[in-house]
């Protein structure tokens, strides 16, 4: 692989890390904070939010270049490919190879997206679980 694209799988699972990490100390002082945690939960739904509008366009730019390859790569066999390389037109071999990278940075920036996008469900999800468990029906009653 390329050095870009090691770089760009270890800062995904260094996101995905952060991201776990994050959501697990949150989880905890959501559980043993009551209101407050409740009032740090709005605000870290804010910034991710605002963090998941600031990558809407980069990410649709990214969807996009997918698209692109994903078309552009139906038009190059497999017999292309071998005909290329027979007849060594490393140009042609280059720019495949070139866009084949482009089109991986892409979906790792598609990718590190979906993870934030995770996250905000994720907080989402805790928010709603502290205002069910903040609404407890009394003991012997039953909830519809």
């Amino acid at each position: 692989m390329s050095k870009k694209i090691d770089t760009l799988c270890a800062e995904l699972q260094t996101k995905i890390n952060e991201t776990d990490k994050r959501l697990k100390d949150f989880a905890e002082n959501a559980r043993n904070s009551g209101q407050k945690a409740k009032n740090e939960a709005k605000a870290y739904l804010e910034w991710l939010d605002n963090k998941a509008k600031e990558q809407r366009a980069r990410t649709e730019a990214a969807d996009a270049k997918i698209k692109a390859w994903v078309d552009q790569k139906k038009s190059v066999t497999a017999e292309k490919i071998a005909e290329w390389k027979a007849q060594r037109q490393l140009k042609k071999l280059a720019d495949r190879a070139d866009g084949a990278e482009s089109y991986a940075v892409d979906a790792m920036q598609v990718a590190a997206a979906a993870v934030d996008e995770a996250e905000k469900a994720a907080v989402e999800a805790i928010i709603a679980r502290l205002d069910a468990d903040a609404v407890q029906a009394p003991s012997g009653a039953r909830l519809v």
